[in-house]
């Protein structure tokens, strides 16, 4: 599941579509450690968005438009002989519709077909707990997006330490905090039990003494990834689609922010009628589909995925002390870029300008790792492909 905090584009979001009721707290600014206890300031209010009362705006929206329900597991879903589609539940119970978006999370893999020879799926998992403590760190007016300081007081080889991670810490008062320890991505999940046992030892060593544990919180959030096959009938959204980010792991934003245009497609598809209409026009079902598929999978949304990957597989190459560097580089930068990337504003042109800044502010061993990543891995290839092909249209 997504974090329970997003940036201040999510405010937006929900103001927007009439959800402001489902922000529970507010920091007035946003801050990040690197390995030093000089704080960087994100420059930007931070907002907890209740899962409960999201959960809650969304169900109560649907029973106003008299959206109905049916409590059974989807088997497969096949084409009818009339143009239609098929859902085939358990026990053998059997939907006739028209059009059928999946919305099943990110193991959809039964009921949509995926790119081929795309990029391995990675995982980011997190281990977090909100607790009533003692000797309290941060400030409570300040949410701390990513502490990544060294926790342990001596250089010790340990089991953890081959996953690189940060701490993510909101202070809801002086004494009540939710503190999580995340591993932004890896190519196999780190297990839980060392989450926890870094998260404990790291905040043993702040001097943090936890008196009471409200609610813990378990993270598992696939990143990367194929795209969906967008000239196949059966539509998808939120992480059936691929919308997870691949570089925050963020994905409410996106799936609020465009629901609306998505959903006008479909409608404007259903409009037409002819999915199930017994004449030639069946022979050209997938067109209107793919009509949905392009609001959701534009070209420019497919280069900016393409650059994100890129990221993403470089990250995971990087050890503790390489990805301190990486992000030090990264917040030199001006503030509408870095500020852009964490909002995901940024256009295909703009990363590409991010990525030349990126380079020239680097070190330089910074800068042999991003040619060395670029020249070998295979993102990096479909990367410059999918960007030359847009240059070429």
């Amino acid at each position: 599941m997504d974090k329970s905090c997003l940036l201040l584009l999510i405010l937006f979001v929900l103001l927007d579509l009439g959800l402001e009721s489902c922000i529970e707290h507010v920091w007035r600014d946003t801050i990040v450690y690197l390995d030093s206890n000089e704080p960087i300031f994100i420059g930007r209010p931070y907002g907890r968005v209740s899962r409960h009362l999201l959960h809650e705006a969304l169900l109560r929206r649907c029973h106003e438009y008299g959206v109905m329900y049916l409590n059974s597991k989807v088997e497969k879903i096949i084409e009818g002989s009339n143009g239609c589609s098929i859902v085939v539940c358990e026990k053998n119970y059997m939907i006739t519709c028209r059009l059928t978006t999946v919305a099943s999370g990110a193991a959809s893999g039964k009921l949509l077909e995926y790119d081929v020879g795309g990029p391995r799926v990675s995982v980011q998992t997190a281990y977090g707990v909100e607790v009533e403590v003692e000797n309290n760190p941060y400030d409570p007016d300040l949410m701390v997006f990513m502490d990544y300081r060294d926790y342990m007081k001596e250089k010790q080889r340990c089991p953890e330490a081959e996953y690189p991670t940060f701490l993510y810490a909101m202070p809801m008062s002086p004494t009540r905090v939710f503190f999580e320890e995340t591993c932004l991505a890896s190519r196999n999940a780190m297990p839980f039990d060392l989450l926890k046992k870094k998260l404990m030892s790291r905040l043993d060593t702040m001097g943090v003494k936890v008196l009471k544990v409200y609610e813990e919180e378990w993270s598992y959030i696939p990143v990367g990834g194929s795209l969906p096959n967008t000239e196949q009938k059966n539509l998808a959204f939120g992480a059936a689609a691929s919308m997870v980010h691949p570089a925050t792991g963020y994905s409410v934003v996106r799936s609020l922010s465009e629901a609306p245009n998505y959903a006008s497609a479909i409608a404007a598809i259903l409009k037409k009628d002819i999915f199930c209409e017994k004449n030639s026009m069946m022979q050209t079902y997938r067109s209107p589909s793919m009509l949905a598929w392009k609001v959701l999978w534009p070209q420019e949304r497919k280069r900016q995925r393409s650059f994100f990957l890129f990221g993403l597989a470089l990250i995971i190459e990087l050890d503790i002390e390489g990805i301190r560097t990486f992000f030090q580089t990264f917040f030199r930068l001006p503030n509408w870029m870095w500020q852009g990337f964490l909002g995901s504003t940024l256009s295909s042109v703009d990363l590409i300008w991010f990525a030349f800044y990126m380079f020239v502010l680097a070190p330089n061993s910074m800068r042999m790792c991003l040619v060395r990543h670029l020249l070998s891995d295979p993102t990096g290839a479909t990367m410059l492909k999918t960007y030359l092909a847009y240059s070429q249209n």
